[in-house]
């Protein structure tokens, strides 16, 4: 069940929307995350504890990891967020409308899944 978003700055959101224990990993779950960036939104630098695979429900993402190149993906695609690497942009290409993706995380219990920078 989904919980709600606790008050985050920026206006992003982020709603937790199941968890799952992983009992051949203890104190590891699987945990399914609801990411939503308002429009023309620009994430500051972070990182992730873990890699992650995300896919694009609605809108367009810019994407850039630390070494990388510039990445873009719309609605319908697929790809990876890169674990313990800063995350240099993460963008939504709207100035109008909201980008939601759903992140899939194999993370420690109750660890968060974003490290700000």
């Amino acid at each position: 069940m989904a919980q709600p978003p606790p008050d985050q700055p920026n206006g992003i959101r982020r709603t937790i929307l199941q968890t799952l224990p992983i009992p051949e990993l203890r104190g590891w779950e699987s945990r399914l995350v609801l990411l939503e960036y308002p429009p023309d939104f620009k994430a500051p630098l972070h990182k992730h504890p873990r890699p992650a695979t995300g896919y694009v429900l609605e809108g367009s993402v810019v994407s850039q990891w630390e070494g990388g190149e510039i990445e873009s993906y719309v609605a319908g695609d697929s790809f990876v967020d890169l674990g313990e690497t800063v995350h240099l942009r993460s963008e939504n290409t709207s100035t109008t409308g909201w980008l939601r993706m759903v992140m899939s995380y194999v993370i420690k219990v109750e660890q968060p899944n974003i490290v700000p920078l």
